[in-house]
């Protein structure tokens, strides 16, 4: 009686989930060797007006875009629907076509004041735990956002680069969100680049959050410092700073001319 109220009970609560979406869909799982997903404008089911975005790949992706453009969300909606599919059959998508994958994540991650771990330590751990995993050989999904950014410029570039490189595997795709360019570059051997972006205007900034092909080729952090009223005089410098160090390669010491 236990077992049978619990799975009528279980099937209530997914229905009901089914019910409030806007769309849904039955998964359809592969079992191919390589590690792949197939989805049709699939969609966060948290987010009140979401915006859907389609993927079909077995290579694995880097993912840039300014601040705010909506990188983090969808490697969210990516693990939420592997998660959602393997679990209740139900995916937030109009078609979802993917291996059954473990699902590993380091994301959204905290200093570890109990344990005496900073920033740096728990992300060096949290990605460890994926490298670990990938050894197994059934297939992985592994999203990680923002790789290695508790670090200086130059070692997380040269650290990040070898790690992600380290997750090519037939068996494992790998999803990562980056800041920096240069692993575009060092990567596309090994990753497909896509990006988001915005549609920058007088005083605002617009974003559609629609998935596109190849790497980002805008920026709008000072932007943004200046729409949120940050004196001109810090905006000005910063764009200044920007400018000479594209033209330069170096940077000036604050205050000189």
């Amino acid at each position: 009686m236990y077992e049978i109220l619990g799975h009528i009970e279980s099937s209530i609560a997914v229905a009901s989930f089914r019910k409030m979406l806007p769309y849904w869909s039955e998964p359809e799982f592969v079992s191919d060797t390589q590690a792949g997903i197939n989805v049709s404008e699939v969609y966060h089911p948290l987010i009140k007006e979401p915006v859907s975005n389609s993927l079909n790949t077995k290579k694995h992706l880097l993912l840039t875009g300014s601040n705010a453009s909506g990188k983090s969300t969808f490697l969210r909606t990516i693990a939420i629907n592997a998660i959602l599919s393997q679990s209740i059959f139900t995916s937030t998508s109009k078609k979802y076509v993917a291996s059954q994958f473990r699902v590993y994540s380091s994301m959204a991650l905290v200093d570890d004041l109990s344990n005496n771990n900073s920033y740096y330590i728990v992300e060096i751990k949290s990605l460890k735990r994926i490298l670990d995993s990938a050894k197994e050989e059934t297939p992985l999904l592994c999203i990680v956002d923002e790789v290695l950014r508790g670090t200086n410029t130059i070692e997380r570039i040269a650290a990040s680069s070898e790690i992600l490189a380290s997750l090519c595997l037939p068996h494992v795709l790998s999803f990562a969100a980056t800041h920096d360019i240069e692993l575009t570059y060092m990567l596309e051997e090994y990753y497909t680049n896509y990006h988001f972006e915005e549609e920058v205007k007088e005083d605002d900034v617009k974003f559609n959050y629609l998935l596109k092909k190849g790497r980002v080729t805008t920026r709008n952090a000072i932007r943004l410092l200046k729409m949120t009223g940050y004196d001109d005089s810090i905006v000005e410098a910063s764009k200044n700073a920007v400018v000479r160090f594209e033209q330069e390669g170096s940077w000036k010491k604050v205050g000189e001319n």
